[in-house]
């Protein structure tokens, strides 16, 4: 492991604090919202098999169902996707707002503008986390190349002037 730290498209980058925090209540947000899809995709299935429906009524019910369906499949790439984002993956971002707009835009089909605190949240949740990207310093270190969060090259190069300082004294000599 030590002879690839220097390559750099081995490197990846850390998140920041806010990602984290951002993308650790987005995981909790979706993946509760998974919980409930599949609870409720089973009590639909139930429900259509349950009752007598006319003709005009089971195609409601079929409706209801494709409903809680797509949501699901919905709701399951959201979570994907913010694994991939803690796992640090390139794709994951891309994934996630591509999924969380398709899902507003579907709930907003489906049920109108009516729960607007539910819209506000995950309209938020992709204002928070599409624009926030990881800082990286490039460094020269042993004649490779290495990225560093800004963080931690400040506290190094504070680290490093000590050093300096430490080693320009002169030795006293007996």
């Amino acid at each position: 492991m030590k002879e690839r730290e220097g390559k750099i498209f081995n490197l990846k980058p850390e998140l920041t604090l806010a990602m984290k925090l951002a993308a650790t209540f987005a995981i909790t947000y979706y993946g509760l919202m998974l919980v409930y899809e599949i609870f409720t995709l089973i009590y639909s299935r139930y429900f259509i098999d349950s009752y007598y429906f006319n003709n005009g009524d089971l195609a409601q019910g079929k409706k209801e169902l494709w409903i809680q369906i797509i949501q699901l499949a919905l709701s399951t790439i959201l979570v994907f996707s913010l694994i991939q984002i803690f796992r640090k993956k390139v794709h994951g971002k891309a994934i996630f707002l591509t999924a969380s707009l398709a899902l507003i835009v579907f709930q907003l089909m489906v049920t109108g503008p009516m729960p607007m605190v539910k819209y506000i949240l995950e309209v938020l949740l992709v204002l928070i986390i599409a624009p926030i990207r990881v800082k990286k310093k490039l460094k020269l270190k042993g004649g490779k190349l290495q990225l560093e969060p800004v963080e931690n090259a400040v506290n190094q190069a504070e680290e490093n002037a000590e050093a300096n300082e430490a080693s320009s004294q002169p030795d006293a000599q007996p």
